[in-house]
């Protein structure tokens, strides 16, 4: 799959601007990376899912991004995949593929050739007449992993929770980005570097995310249908971020393993819609 090594390559490029001007890799007050991890994600889930791509392919399916799902309690996710009626007036929207622009995706020549080989994909602007199928939200623990550890907990239950109230049928997605590197830049002073106690750190974050994030299996009301997570090495001092995909990695049997992400949520949207 593409996806986390796009992001890596992506988030290398440093285009953040704090109060000086400063362009950052990662800044804590900008979506970029959400953004990017968003784009990325449902790149491979086209890629890699039939029935999605061939739904994209018919114009049953829209997308959405920064969006509120509005129901019984309202929630902005990052990203909102939807079912569009057949009787859905066209109108000019932006594309999935216009998106990789403004958010400034590093793509390659391999992944421009499978972008530009996938059905096009318009973002859908009426979400008041459309189904949401799947509603994601995507997390990021860079610094000060066991300080994050209770509220990034908090928000991905209170996430999961506000999705299933406002749209009972959607496949439910929890995805965070991991860092593994052993110092961090940050933003809140000048160049203030944390030091990070790793593996141990990331270790305790992904253990976290697989042990006390709840699947839809254990509690239907606000379980998650797929959690995955992906490990990156970003120092935020402008050297090239990595993937990492061996240890603190979670290893391929490992249930928030990438791939095994996106394959529970093909087969999610596979029993769940028939389009």
């Amino acid at each position: 799959m593409r996806g986390p090594a796009l992001i890596a390559r992506s988030m290398s490029v440093a285009s953040e601007r704090g109060r000086d001007g400063r362009a950052w890799q990662y800044h804590s007050r900008s979506d970029r990376h959400s953004k990017v991890a968003c784009w990325a994600l449902l790149f491979d889930l086209l890629l890699e899912c039939d029935v999605v791509r061939d739904a994209a392919a018919r114009g049953r399916l829209g997308f959405g991004i920064n969006h509120e799902m509005v129901g019984a309690i309202n929630k902005t996710l990052d990203l909102v995949l939807t079912i569009v009626p057949p009787a859905r007036s066209s109108r000019p929207r932006r594309d999935f593929a216009a998106r990789a622009v403004e958010f400034g995706l590093a793509l390659d020549t391999e992944d421009r050739a499978a972008l530009d080989a996938l059905p096009p994909l318009c973002e859908d602007t009426r979400m008041d007449v459309s189904e949401v199928a799947i509603a994601l939200e995507a997390k990021a623990c860079m610094t000060e992993h066991v300080k994050s550890l209770p509220r990034l907990h908090a928000e991905i239950l209170a996430t999961g929770y506000l999705a299933r109230r406002a749209a009972p049928r959607c496949i439910t997605v929890s995805y965070t980005l991991v860092n593994a590197a052993p110092s961090f830049v940050t933003t809140s002073a000048a160049d203030r570097v944390n030091l990070h106690r790793q593996p141990e750190d990331a270790l305790r974050t992904i253990g976290m995310i697989a042990r006390a994030v709840p699947t839809a299996n254990d509690v239907r009301d606000y379980g998650y249908d797929a959690v995955g997570v992906t490990v990156i090495d970003c120092r935020n001092d402008g050297s090239a971020v990595r993937l990492l995909d061996k240890s603190p990695a979670p290893a391929t049997s490992d249930h928030v393993h990438y791939e095994r992400m996106l394959r529970n949520v093909c087969a999610e949207f596979r029993s769940r819609f028939r389009l």
